[in-house]
């Protein structure tokens, strides 16, 4: 099985990239993905989404809005509680559940939870899954740390076609 980390600018295609993957080779999903928040086709900020229901939680969190002044508001706690939860439930479950682990738009937000950190490093310590961590072109401490990383397979979607990216992992899956 293998690991692998789509590193691109916002709006580069990483979602697009996973969901044609997911869709075309019939996987299984865990784990969480981030999504936008529209109100009147205005950018509010993301939210994260569980694949899996959290016991106790709506499943789509809000995780940033951004004001009318354009400041953005990181709810880091959000990490902490909602994120460390849905991660706990990926470690619980049993691999014949699931084909793949989905750790969606990584980049600055988790860096203020290490308890959100140490669950993404535990799940990248399990044998025989595939994993795929989406992350944005940020320099912070934990995606350094993430791109030094010698069982993950690094594709930069800022210098490589979403095709050829699809079907390098495509041919590498199962594997």
């Amino acid at each position: 099985m293998n690991k692998f980390l789509i590193i691109g600018k916002s709006n580069s295609g990483k979602s697009c990239l996973m969901d044609e993957l997911l869709e075309k080779n019939n996987l299984r999903p865990i784990g969480f993905r981030m999504h936008s928040i529209v109100y009147e086709n205005e950018f509010k900020g993301y939210y994260m989404s569980s694949i899996k229901d959290v016991e106790g939680y709506h499943n789509n969190v809000p995780i940033q809005t951004v004001l009318k002044s354009k400041h953005r508001i990181n709810l880091t706690e959000v990490y902490d509680t909602f994120g460390v939860l849905c991660l706990s439930d990926v470690l619980k479950m049993k691999k014949k559940d699931y084909d793949c682990i989905i750790l969606d738009e990584l980049g600055r937000g988790e860096s203020e939870s290490p308890a959100f950190m140490d669950k993404i490093r535990e799940i990248l310590e399990l044998d025989d899954v595939n994993v795929f961590v989406l992350m944005k072109t940020v320099n912070t401490e934990f995606t350094s740390e993430l791109r030094k990383r010698k069982d993950l397979i690094i594709y930069d979607m800022d210098n490589m076609s979403q095709d050829e990216i699809y079907l390098s992992i495509e041919s590498r899956l199962g594997k």
